[in-house]
């Protein structure tokens, strides 16, 4: 997948290709060194290898072959030759024996500086200050982050302003936020509308919000919210969570909770921590939403993770010990740990409390097979009771009803509960009918299908384990009308999160 970061000025950065002596000779002059050097390369030495990388990125004494290069450079690389990891670097930003990618090829780059090479910093130093864009991001990304030189922001800023002045749309938003950050919100104000101006959301959010809170200009809620609408239908995180606010608020805006629930919501699926622990607010009072204790307890365990551990707990101590939410915490930890009586006693108050989320899971407890006073009838009259109103139920209902549990086995009644049940955005249920369709389980295969129910889960932030998998895998392989990707794949499979209610309720 090509990815450009600033504009790309296929710099070739032969300078700093090292070749030795003999190398530069002909092949008839110098055959025996170039042989041992050969052999060196070949018997693992980094530096043969770096240079044979070089021999066939020119053309010198084999044929010019970018690909075999990259090879052996890759090679060299991987023992650490921080000339290599730069060489690797100039075939990503030329695009000579892989695809172009400038971002990839920077972080080679920084990489390479970073662990010594400084005439690479040099290299890009001078042409930096004869104009390169390229260079003007790499060079100041050195000194913001003291690779090669001294660590200093300020000596990064002349170098953002020349690639920004040159329209980098990167270099506008990062000199913006430095200058924010710096107390300067008049000419931080500027360049990020410039950058919004040419599209960047980053920019755009931080634009409106400027707008909404009065920096460097006066204020206007009303516009600033309308730029932070439009960086949140660019998918820009911060601005989803932000403009959830904005909805929940009334500020520049009508206010509207279900509106700020499905921004969350967005916002948690791309790992918006804060937008993660509104959304368990709000699922666990019912704002903007039906009360779901599943789901907020799943969302007050991801936030968890990510730093409102202790927000959490003096949430549970000390603001609402005594609630029909703290019975449910109670009942899915001793669930968990198996004591299913005592579960049922908690999941009676949740339930008398009118709390959906009690019914569902006495249902669980008397179908489970594990329960020693199970009564799978009754539990599935519960369960057939709560699917009336219940995403969840209708899921785990659509389950037995696959599995001949408590029913007849029944696989036209299994995917249409399925479906409903992933038709209301219950993630669960979306990762189990496009499993059913990537499989042809009871459904027609289309893996088609499949991929339209795995990315609604994704978007979420609540693919399953055995969905990452899958999901992945249509884009690795090009199935489902994806164009293969293997970058995406492998996006999706770091961002796999293993339920986080277990852990959470353990320190509880």
């Amino acid at each position: 997948m090509k990815r450009y970061l600033y504009s790309l000025d296929l710099l070739i950065l032969i300078a700093f290709l090292p070749l030795s002596a003999s190398a530069q000779q002909t092949l008839e002059e110098a055959t025996d060194s170039i042989k041992n050097i050969l052999s060196q390369a070949k018997r693992g030495d980094a530096f043969s290898q770096n240079e044979v990388g070089g021999w066939y990125y020119r053309g010198r004494h084999v044929k010019q072959n970018y690909e075999e290069a990259l090879k052996w450079w890759s090679k060299s690389a991987q023992q650490g030759n921080v000339l290599a990891i730069g060489n690797m670097g100039l075939c990503y930003q030329t695009g000579n024996g892989i695809a172009a990618d400038s971002l990839r090829a920077s972080k080679l780059y920084l990489r390479s500086i970073k662990e010594g090479n400084k005439a690479l910093f040099d290299q890009n130093l001078e042409l930096a200050k004869k104009g390169s864009v390229f260079s003007s991001m790499l060079i100041a990304e050195c000194y913001r982050k003291g690779y090669g030189v001294g660590k200093n922001i300020s000596q990064a800023i002349p170098f953002l302003k020349e690639a920004a002045d040159r329209n980098c749309v990167a270099a506008q938003r990062d000199l913006a936020l430095i200058l924010l950050n710096g107390k300067k919100a008049g000419e931080a104000l500027a360049w990020f509308k410039k950058g919004s101006e040419n599209g960047d959301p980053a920019c755009t959010f931080y634009y409106g919000k400027m707008l909404m809170e009065g920096l460097g200009i006066k204020a206007d809620k009303k516009e600033g919210a309308n730029y932070i609408l439009k960086a949140a239908e660019k998918n820009f995180p911060l601005a989803m969570f932000y403009l959830g606010n904005c909805y929940m608020n009334g500020e520049g805006i009508t206010k509207n909770a279900e509106q700020a629930v499905k921004w969350y919501r967005l916002a948690a699926g791309k790992g918006s921590h804060n937008a993660e622990w509104k959304l368990a607010e709000c699922y666990r009072e019912g704002i903007g939403t039906p009360i779901n204790y599943d789901q907020a307890l799943f969302w007050y365990g991801r936030a968890s993770e990510k730093g409102h551990a202790r927000a959490f707990k003096s949430l549970v101590s000390d603001s609402i010990p005594e609630s029909t939410f703290i019975a449910y915490m109670k009942g899915m930890k001793v669930y968990y740990a198996k004591d299913f009586d005592e579960a049922l006693k908690q999941f009676k108050i949740v339930d008398k409390a009118k709390v959906i989320d009690g019914r569902i899971m006495t249902a669980a407890i008397l179908a489970n097979s594990s329960y020693s006073g199970r009564n799978i009838k009754k539990g599935i009259k519960l369960f057939k009771e709560a699917a009336k109103m219940s995403p969840q139920a209708m899921y785990l209902l659509g389950t037995l009803y696959e599995a001949g549990v408590g029913v007849d086995k029944n696989m036209d009644e299994a995917v249409g509960l399925i479906t409903k049940s992933a038709d209301s955005d219950y993630a669960e249920a979306e990762c189990a009918l496009a499993d059913m369709y990537f499989e042809g389980r009871g459904v027609d295969q289309n893996y088609e299908k499949a991929v339209e129910l795995y990315e609604k889960a994704y978007a979420q932030g609540q693919l399953t384990e055995n969905a990452a998998k899958r999901y992945a895998s249509c884009y690795a392989d090009g199935k489902g009308g994806l164009t293969v990707d293997k970058d995406k794949a492998q996006e999706i499979l770091s961002s796999y999160h293993r339920n986080p209610v277990p852990a959470l309720l353990k320190t509880f």
